[in-house]
């Protein structure tokens, strides 16, 4: 009897294991792809350089860059994707969109899970971009370069082979940018990179590409430096000196011709930001040769009252100041990082001199923050939608929203080197098809063509903000360039 009972509790015994094990395989099955995500295969055995860990910094899909933007859907299109189940990543990365249809990240892995989902051959573009320190750019950058890989891969790709992107996030620190180019140019996948935002991040990385010969395109710094770095680094935007000379010849007409004035201008700036002091430099130069006065404005020590990283900065009497020697123009030339000082001197102009500004403050939150200190400003830029209305309704179309000059120059950008790579699927071959006098890439506006010193050739835009509607202000185009002859 004693026996009987032992062989029926063991049997009792082994069916309750099985029946554990099986629901433990089940939970497992529908946990394992929730749990932290694991670096990229394709990253994570190949070492990375001295310095920070960049595993966390990058992404193909596997990984979440921008917080600020998501939904269960994009962490399950994320989280499928880190699992190698492409088509699932698919499928949620889709109804992401339909729920947040402006996010370039999530089109930009939608992109490449379907290229990895049908097995496809594909060629590689690293985008580096700010995330950490200007999102609204980094986004505005993800657009351009999404769109034209997009499009692109809708249309089967470069002689049938695909197009995928991955993102990195810089923070605009040349530290970074100068660690991520150690890492690229050993990435023989890695065909092009699109980056960096500012001319001093260029610059940390850009010695590096040209170094082991890796293409980078700046789609948005205007210092020419960048470019001078040598044969592999372009810039997708006109020189800061070209563009600083049309928004002063704006000012000059409207000055001298409508109001009878002689241009005597406040130059307001951040000393630190590398792109803008290029651009100022290229606005006085132009200023001074058309007649016009800089007006200066310093305490007690001589610190400029108006140079928004000194501590002096003041600008109410920066303001005052420069109105008591009889300015009658404002020149605002913030870093793309820190456009709240800028903001502030509009804030304390009030209207008083007439505003200009570099393309730095062609931004939502210029608007959004500076509401009628900022209207009437009149800035230049490489682009503009009502300037060239087909792209700018194609991109509405796509984002739901009106998109801005980086998202055109990062199309560009990545325009170009999908042309070269129609031509030459090597990065040498790319870099040759760039440089060559015959290479033109269709572009969100004038077509992408490269001068000998690998600047855009392209017309600049004078752009101004207006009002509507009370409350409400908005970028509008006042030139309409020609397109560049070809």
């Amino acid at each position: 009897m004693s026996s009987k009972n032992s062989q029926e509790s063991f049997s009792q015994l082994l069916l309750a294991l099985l029946v554990t094990m099986g629901v433990l395989s089940i939970l497992w099955s529908w946990i394992s792809p929730r749990l932290p995500l694991q670096p990229d295969e394709s990253w994570a055995t190949e070492p990375i350089s001295v310095g920070e860990d960049l595993s966390n910094r990058l992404s193909t899909g596997e990984r979440q860059l921008i917080g600020a933007v998501t939904t269960l859907a994009k962490q399950e299109g994320i989280a499928a994707f880190a699992a190698a189940n492409y088509p699932r990543a698919v499928q949620w990365f889709e109804e992401s969109l339909k729920v947040h249809p402006n996010d370039p990240e999530t089109l930009i892995y939608l992109n490449n899970a379907r290229l990895r989902a049908e097995r496809r051959q594909t060629y590689t573009i690293a985008t580096s971009v700010p995330i950490g320190k200007a999102l609204d750019i980094a986004q505005e950058i993800l657009r351009g370069v999404a769109h034209a890989q997009n499009e692109m891969n809708q249309y089967d790709g470069v002689n049938g082979i695909g197009i995928e992107i991955k993102i990195i996030d810089d923070n605009n620190d040349p530290g970074l940018t100068r660690q991520i180019a150690e890492n690229l140019v050993n990435r023989q996948n890695v065909l092009a990179v699109i980056g960096s935002n500012t001319s001093d991040a260029s610059l940390g990385a850009a010695p590096i590409y040209q170094e082991h010969g890796l293409v980078m395109i700046s789609p948005t710094t205007f210092d020419s430096d960048v470019s001078r770095v040598g044969d592999y680094i372009f810039r997708a935007v006109p020189t800061a000196r070209s563009m600083a000379s049309t928004l002063v010849d704006y000012l000059v007409t409207d000055l001298v011709a409508e109001r009878s004035q002689s241009p005597k201008t406040l130059i307001c700036y951040d000393a630190t930001a590398p792109d803008n002091a290029v651009f100022r430099n290229g606005f006085i130069d132009a200023l001074t040769s058309r007649g016009g006065e800089i007006v200066n404005v310093l305490d007690s020590q001589g610190n400029d009252l108006c140079n928004f990283a000194s501590p002096a900065f003041d600008a109410e009497m920066a303001i005052s100041r420069a109105i008591a020697q009889g300015a009658n123009s404002l020149y605002l030339g913030p870093s793309i990082n820190f456009l709240d000082p800028a903001i502030e001197v509009a804030q304390a102009n009030d209207g008083r001199l007439a505003l200009f500004s570099s393309p730095s403050l062609y931004t939502q939150k210029t608007t959004q923050e500076g509401q009628e200190a900022v209207e009437g400003l009149v800035l230049v830029a490489p682009w503009s939608p009502d300037a060239y209305p087909s792209f700018a309704q194609q991109a509405q179309r796509l984002w739901r929203a009106t998109v801005n000059w980086r998202t055109a120059t990062a199309y560009d950008a990545t325009r170009a080197v999908i042309a070269g790579l129609q031509q030459s699927g090597t990065r040498r071959g790319l870099q040759q098809a760039l440089q060559s006098p015959h290479f033109l890439a269709a572009g969100s506006g004038d077509s992408v063509r490269f001068l000998d010193t690998r600047d855009r050739r392209l017309t600049p835009v004078l752009i101004q903000i207006e009002s509507d509607r009370p409350g409400e202000y908005r970028f509008r185009s006042i030139s309409v360039p020609q397109p560049v002859s070809q």
